[in-house]
């Protein structure tokens, strides 16, 4: 193409300018205690910014220093462990304090570049940071996760009262390292004195209507622990919300997810075949979070929720067309004997001594029923597998005579379906997932897109249960309720799929992670509180930089473009960031003419290869394209992981943005054999398409749900890691003025872009 290059790129910038039982929580007196302990001295260094706050700071003066002499020293006396550790836990076996130096010294190395060494030793010395245990157990503010930190000229420690706890002062010790980047790595002296509010810090996820890899699940544990999370709920089985049969009567054909794969033939049926977990998987993966210092709840939903089983078993359901098709007939003698084998199979697979047996939204009509399937699964786990269960609040919408046993403890989720001050009034312990200030459920009506972490900062509490009459204490706790465990963000997929892509998920959970992290741990009052305005810049640059995240898809750019191809001089990156490309398989430079100077011309088994995965959103991509006459069913212009950029898909010779295996269409059709522009672009809101540098239309999902029925803005993750595919089905054609910017771009700038590019216009 006609050579323009970084002359051009400088134009166009120029132009745009958790315990089992709960333990005591802190005395109201602490829980709004705005004042750091120690004295105050002049000149004394002020709390340094961390998620969750610290509880207490007494500033020192100076400052240590990371370098290429700092260790990690981990006490011979508490390396394999403290006394206090197995018996504070969900999990049964949990890490060490060498298992969570080695995640911190993994940490600190792509945070810093600094590669610090792990070694076992009593003595430490002034550049290093020391792990150790003994802080006072019988302290109740301190509580099993607490620790001590010092920050002085003789080095950094780090005392727990557990191996958790002291875990939970290496995620400070990051997050001020992340922030210190600017000052060469130098952290303030002074003592903190830190420890949680609240036991039970929880992250709920569904995974069984959203596929999730277990690569990303790594991510989200990696996340959910940079903010001193301490639980992960994993909701393996559900479908999309069912309306009763006679409404429904194909309901035998909806998707139902299922999430655990087992080799057993008996249950081996019931796994989903877009994604489902080994043994294996669970094994590696309980490993890993819990060097990091989590616990894993696993949910197995029954008796509601269940078309994954009835759909298989469809005299399972209940027999009438009054009621819903994934509802298990309690009163079927085959069932619960079914779901007693269920468990059976899948029980050691799993470290948690306690577990969720779901059993929310079940038919009002058999709330007795139901009440006496909960206490008899109770009495099982705990005869069988020694093990305690835990359930939605469902006691008002299955009303009955039989109680509910107070051992079992409830994820409060709604007041229709359950209050929090009767459950602690019958002896039952309660987490705080009350809908909607603790649910996520992406593109809904009913709940937030978005976690609004203004309002959770300023307004929400782990007691609060009703965010507009806090102070009634028929709609709320007290902050000390002793039944009380905690609370934390539900994540729900309520709409399937290709409601949302994994890259947009994990932006809408990550930016909701952060301020739930802070109350559970902190409350509203801490050492030194800050307003909102003040708490989300910093807030947003950990989580730019927590260390372990890929999900975020934002390449390191040195300006607003991240790759620019002109074909010129091959496929050479004209913009600051030397992202050169590579030909592969064929592919090859030619004079395009027309123009356009030389382009890449692709073939089905030849592609161009970048250094770039994916971007997310904001960017834009644009480009130059002619294709052949002759093209296969879903031909790739662009390939990544996230998904792919398809010429046209199997029903229609429209472009086509796929993403984790969904397909959205356009109404753009690219001619063969003339040049033609293609752009898009994705700001915090939608993705527009550009055709010929004109707007033609947004990329969008209808939701066809009965309750709903209207299209959504998709927010499409930008593959880039092959213009072309390295699969054997790259369009065929030319490829020419390639170009992607790290932020959103609009109509008249696209047109200044590709006329810039070519001499040649649509």
């Amino acid at each position: 193409m006609r050579r323009v290059g970084i002359t051009f790129l400088a134009a166009l910038a120029a132009v745009s300018v958790v315990s089992v039982s709960a333990n005591p929580l802190p005395s109201t007196t602490q829980l709004t205690s705005s004042q750091p302990t120690g004295t105050k001295k002049c000149h004394a260094n002020p709390t340094p910014f961390v998620i969750p706050s610290l509880q207490e700071w007494d500033g020192g003066s100076g400052n240590w220093r990371l370098d290429a002499n700092t260790r990690i020293v981990v006490d011979p006396s508490f390396a394999n462990g403290g006394a206090l550790d197995a018996d504070n836990t969900f999990m049964r076996n949990p890490s060490n304090l060498k298992q969570y130096a080695a995640s911190f010294q993994a940490d600190i190395s792509e945070v810093t570049g600094v590669n610090v060494e792990v070694v076992v030793s009593s003595k430490y010395g002034p550049n290093d940071i020391f792990l150790t245990l003994g802080a006072d157990s019988t302290d109740p503010e301190l509580n099993i996760e607490g620790y001590l930190l010092d920050i002085t000229k003789k080095g950094i420690s780090i005392q727990g009262v557990t191996s958790r706890g002291a875990f939970w002062g290496t995620r400070s010790i990051l997050q001020m390292l992340i922030l210190a980047d600017e000052r060469g790595y130098a952290l303030p002296h002074g003592h903190a004195r830190d420890f949680p509010n609240y036991n039970e810090r929880k992250f709920m996820q569904d995974i069984a209507r959203k596929p999730i890899p277990m690569s990303d699940l790594h991510e989200y544990a990696t996340l959910s622990s940079f903010y001193k999370f301490n639980t992960l709920h994993h909701h393996y089985n559900d479908n999309p919300g069912m309306q009763v049969k006679s409404i429904l009567p194909d309901w035998q054909t909806k998707y139902a997810g299922f999430r655990l794969r087992t080799e057993n033939p008996a249950y081996s049926m019931y796994a989903s075949n877009d994604t489902s977990y080994t043994k294996q998987d669970m094994r590696e993966f309980q490993d890993f979070i819990k060097a990091r210092g989590l616990d894993l709840i696993p949910e197995i939903d029954t008796p509601a929720h269940s078309l994954c089983f009835t759909k298989f078993h469809p005299n399972w359901s209940i027999q009438n067309d009054t009621a819903r098709g994934d509802w298990l007939d309690l009163g079927n003698p085959e069932v619960q004997p079914f779901l007693e084998g269920l468990w059976t199979e899948f029980i050691d697979w799993f470290d948690s001594r306690e577990v969720s047996i779901g059993a929310d939204e079940y038919d009002p009509t058999k709330g007795d029923m139901a009440r006496k399937f909960v206490n008899s699964m109770h009495d099982y786990f705990a005869t069988h597998f020694n093990r305690s269960i835990r359930m939605w609040g469902s006691d008002v919408r299955l009303p009955g005579t039989i109680e509910i046993n107070p051992n079992i403890h409830t994820d409060h989720w709604d007041w229709t379906y359950s209050s929090p001050v009767d459950l602690v009034k019958r002896g039952n312990k309660v987490c705080n997932l009350n809908a909607p200030d603790t649910y996520l459920v992406p593109r809904t009506l009913s709940y937030e897109d978005f976690i609004d972490s203004r309002k959770i900062y300023d307004l929400w509490e782990p007691w609060v249960f009703d965010i507009f009459d806090k102070t009634n204490t028929s709609r709320n706790l007290s902050p000390n309720e002793p039944l009380l465990t905690g609370g934390g963000l539900g994540n729900w997929n309520d709409f399937l799929s290709e409601s949302v892509t994994r890259v947009e998920l994990f932006d809408r959970v990550s930016r909701g992670l952060d301020v739930f992290g802070e109350k559970l741990w902190a409350g509203a009052k801490n050492s030194d509180h800050i307003s909102y305005d003040k708490w989300a810049p910093l807030a947003k640059k950990l989580r730019e930089n927590i260390p372990g995240i890929t999900l975020r898809r934002r390449p390191q750019s040195k300006g607003q473009f991240l790759m620019s191809y002109d074909f010129e001089n091959g496929v050479t990156d004209a913009s600051d960031n030397a992202y050169d490309a590579k030909l592969q398989n064929g592919a090859t430079i030619v004079e395009a003419g027309e123009g356009h100077g030389r382009a890449a011309q692709l073939t089905p088994d030849s592609y161009i290869s970048t250094p770039v995965d994916a971007i997310s959103y904001p960017y834009a991509v644009a480009m130059w394209i002619k294709p052949s006459g002759d093209q296969q069913p879903n031909a790739v212009i662009l390939e990544s992981e996230d998904g792919r950029v398809l010429i046209s898909n199997s029903t229609a010779p429209t472009v086509t943005f796929e993403q984790d295996g969904n397909q959205y269409d356009t109404q753009v059709i690219l001619p063969p054999g003339q040049w033609s522009h293609l752009a898009f672009s994705a700001d915090t809101k939608q993705t527009t398409v550009f055709f010929n540098m004109r707007r033609v239309a947004t990329v969008q999902y209808y939701n066809p749900r009965w309750d709903v029925l209207a299209n959504s803005t998709m927010l499409i993750t930008a593959p880039l890691s092959t213009i072309g595919s390295a699969k054997g089905n790259s369009m065929s054609g030319l490829v020419d003025g390639f170009v992607v910017l790290d932020r959103a771009s609009y109509g008249g700038e696209m047109a200044f872009l590709g006329k810039r590019f070519a001499d040649a216009l649509p």
